[in-house]
């Protein structure tokens, strides 16, 4: 980027440099939906060097269109099949979960064990990105001593393939924050209700509200940068599946499926489709049953 500036007029470097303030070259459309409190993250994502956009109706294919992040809470629906193919494609999705839900909604089918718990100390592990930024420095204290500031945590071993955790509690093996990639795409899931600290409900709760925003500023100004994203990962709804093809593929792929379990599925694509799913070629695959002639 540097041996461009030379090129760019002296009155457009103020522009410039407020958007490498916030890590990005570019602004990009956030929308948000689905918030179980009062309030928006509005001034987080302005803040954050972006553009926020309201989404009235359940997300889909039409409204998340130039969409390059989804900022959603458990309170509105994520099940249109658009939202995962969008993730596919590119988007960052991020849950704050305040419901005690496990994660079925996520694009690839995650099937989360929590333990619906909820706790006041949050602390950040060395792997998340996103400590420092326009939001202000983060520490093990920043999002403590909320009411509460997790609701619940998630057993590491039911996280799904591939994920990197950002938050836990003081104990490593209760994950509050964690991302995954779908496709060339990503999902940040949390079990932090960020949503009411940074509206009015939880305002109260003054040892929690600053760190909660500075938290959420930079989560989003971090989440385009290549730091924060996980490499492309191939999925089923990534190699185009739809319908029932999506389905059995997710069974044999996605789902974690061994043994009778998993030949069963293999035995049903191979007599439907005469092939093979996307994960059981190039010698990555469980054995294949032989067909009954």
């Amino acid at each position: 980027m540097k041996s461009h500036l030379k090129s760019i007029g002296l009155a457009a470097l103020a522009g410039i440099a407020s958007l490498f303030a916030s890590g990005h070259a570019q602004a990009a459309t956030v929308a948000y939906h689905g918030l179980c409190y009062p309030g928006n993250p509005e001034a987080e994502i302005i803040a954050a060097g972006h553009t926020p956009l309201a989404l009235s109706a359940a997300p889909n294919a039409t409204n998340l269109a130039g969409v390059s992040i989804l900022w959603a809470e458990n309170c509105g629906s994520l099940t249109d099949p658009g939202v995962a193919q969008a993730v596919a494609n590119g988007m960052v999705l991020i849950v704050h979960d305040s419901g005690y839900t496990n994660g079925a909604f996520l694009p690839g089918g995650a099937n989360l064990v929590k333990n619906n718990i909820g706790g006041t100390d949050i602390d950040f592990t060395a792997s998340a990105p996103f400590l420092t930024g326009p939001g202000g420095t983060l520490t093990n204290t920043s999002l403590d001593n909320g009411s509460w500031s997790n609701h619940g945590t998630v057993l590491p071993a039911s996280l799904p393939a591939g994920s990197t955790t950002w938050a836990t509690t003081a104990d490593p093996g209760q994950v509050v924050t964690f991302t995954y990639g779908y496709g060339a795409g990503q999902v940040i899931y949390s079990t932090i209700p960020l949503q009411c600290y940074l509206g009015s409900q939880c305002a109260s709760v003054t040892a929690a509200v600053p760190g909660m925003k500075a938290y959420a500023t930079n989560l989003i100004a971090c989440t385009l940068d290549s730091e924060c994203a996980p490499p492309p990962q191939t999925t089923c709804a990534s190699e185009g599946y739809t319908g029932t093809k999506l389905t059995w593929c997710q069974n044999i792929c996605e789902k974690g499926y061994t043994g009778a379990t998993l030949d069963m599925w293999i035995h049903r694509w191979i007599n439907r489709y005469r092939d093979l799913p996307y994960c059981a070629r190039g010698g990555n695959e469980e054995p294949v049953p032989q067909l009954q002639r």
